[in-house]
């Protein structure tokens, strides 16, 4: 805040500061150092003040002598200061416009940087405008992408669950066709088992029975031979007797004692022979039954190992069907899992 009401030390106080200052000591300086009073007060003031010493109001130049060589003194300092001043502050001045010619050729430069980094924005803003339209369209479709995928997503999510219920099934089926398969090989196995021992007794018990038979047929062979021969001879015997008795009919007793005793033994022989070869033809039709038996168990045989073989294909499809359907669930899991990998992916 300015003083109010300048008064007379006021102005005796400004003028030597103004001259100092190499200033004029008029009405409108001192009010501007003073800050305050008015011009019309001023003037009376310094009308005064040059009345005092020995000036005319309307002379500013005259002094007082004394004031003279004072304000010489001062000026000379002044002016020795000032030049030294203004020495130093043109240099500064200098460095300042050089430093300054440098920013602003480092300004101009960046400026141009500036510029160029402006076009280049402006291209990229340009590009980002054509892309944002770009992805504005991209997004639409997206969305209306999203929008399909939403519906193959619910579409996958049913087919997943007749998926998961068909694989449960498929793991039931499995599940009893494992059992089954176990169950029928092992019931299989013991059967073949089973029919294998009892296959193997009954061939082995055949086979001894027939060996058996055919050596008592063999025998019984042997023993007709042996009789046939007995017989013949005994034929020829009884003829070579039946001649020799018609010679000696009458010649005597003891002869037709003979006789009648070797007619006995020929009729017990020939007793005796239809007797073995009753045996023999008993045995040959025991030998026939036996191997039509033997036949009959070797058609048993073929037939079993033939039940056996379907048995072992039924395994083979049973298998098969199994592979099959461990590879439709394998399928079925590697769908399963291939679309739980594309369901997040699609919804993110």
């Amino acid at each position: 805040m300015g003083r109010n009401g300048v008064t007379f030390h006021d102005i005796a106080e400004t003028v030597p500061k103004l001259i100092e200052q190499r200033k004029t000591p008029s009405i409108d300086n001192i009010r501007e150092y003073l800050g305050t009073g008015s011009k019309s007060t001023i003037a009376k003031l310094l009308r005064e003040w040059k009345a005092r010493q020995g000036l005319r109001p309307e002379d500013d130049s005259h002094l007082p002598p004394d004031l003279t060589e004072l304000v010489k003194l001062l000026w000379d300092r002044l002016r020795q200061k000032a030049d030294t001043q203004i020495t130093n502050e043109r240099q500064e001045f200098d460095a300042k416009i050089a430093e300054t010619q440098q920013q602003y050729h480092q300004e101009l430069k960046l400026h141009k940087d500036l510029q160029h980094k402006h076009h280049a924005l402006e291209e990229q803003l340009h590009q980002q405008i054509e892309e944002n339209k770009q992805l504005r369209a991209t997004f639409i479709i997206e969305q209306q992408e999203k929008v399909k995928l939403t519906e193959r997503v619910a579409s996958f999510e049913s087919r997943r669950q007749e998926n998961i219920a068909e694989n449960e099934r498929l793991h039931q089926l499995l599940k009893h066709a494992q059992d089954s398969l176990e169950h029928y090989q092992t019931a299989t196995q013991q059967v073949r088992q089973e029919q294998s021992l009892l296959i193997e007794k009954q061939r082995s018990e055949y086979e001894q029975k027939l060996i058996q038979w055919q050596t008592q047929a063999q025998t019984a062979v042997n023993e007709k031979s042996i009789f046939e021969t007995q017989y013949h001879q005994l034929h020829k015997a009884h003829e070579t007797l039946e001649k020799a008795h018609s010679v000696l009919v009458l010649q005597q007793s003891p002869l037709k004692i003979a006789h009648d005793q070797l007619q006995k033994d020929h009729e017990k022989l020939s007793q005796q022979y239809q007797e073995q070869a009753r045996q023999l033809e008993a045995k040959q039709h025991t030998i026939i039954e036996l191997q039509v038996t033997l036949k009959t168990d070797t058609h048993k045989i073929a037939g079993l190992e033939e039940t056996i073989k379907k048995a072992n294909d039924k395994v083979d499809t049973l298998r098969h069907e199994l592979q099959f359907v461990s590879q439709e669930k394998a399928n079925l899991e590697g769908q399963f899992k291939q679309l739980q990998t594309m369901l997040p992916g699609k919804l993110g």
